[in-house]
């Protein structure tokens, strides 16, 4: 066995596969405001809220970080992780492409781990720790493609990538 094998076994607690759900929710930005539809990924494994995006006046955005973990809230005060179908989300086996995603702690930590490992590859074993970050990724419903999406947003707080409703990874 190589010293990289079942990275998340170097956790203690191992990374769950996810189980993305996507659809639409009518969600209100503001106290006040009105009931806007929104697109939504949401884990319902890890539950919580992988990427959004508002679609108001025929224009689409991804929400900013507060707005997402307000919607979030939401979704998981009125259990939709629970029975999203219910709530007319549909299984999907990888994150949509319009999707920007967001990660866990759990996902960021290991993702971080994955980079270490690249960084202390031999030419060897370099492409072994390729298949392991692919295969990770795989296992969250994601593609390498999606962090690097991730990482082309702007940050509110400098340089620095892959976001966790505002955390972001070294690269």
């Amino acid at each position: 066995m190589n010293w990289f094998d079942n990275v998340s076994s170097d956790s203690d607690q191992p990374i769950a596969p996810a189980c993305l759900y996507q659809g639409h929710w009518r969600h209100r930005m503001h106290a006040y405001g009105e009931l806007l539809l929104c697109r939504v990924v949401i884990d319902v494994v890890d539950p919580r809220v992988v990427a959004a995006q508002v679609i108001e006046h025929g224009l689409i955005e991804d929400l900013d970080d507060g707005a997402l973990e307000a919607l979030n809230q939401v979704m998981l005060a009125q259990e939709v992780h629970q029975r999203p179908s219910e709530w007319g989300l549909t299984e999907c086996a990888m994150l949509p492409t319009w999707a920007t995603p967001t990660f866990s702690e759990s996902q960021v930590q290991e993702m971080e781990r994955i980079q270490d490992y690249l960084n202390d590859a031999s030419d060897e074993s370099f492409e072994s720790v390729l298949a392991l970050r692919d295969q990770f990724l795989q296992g969250i419903c994601m593609t390498y493609d999606d962090v690097n999406r991730a990482m082309r947003q702007p940050y509110e707080h400098g340089m620095g990538p892959p976001r966790k409703g505002g955390r972001v990874l070294s690269s």
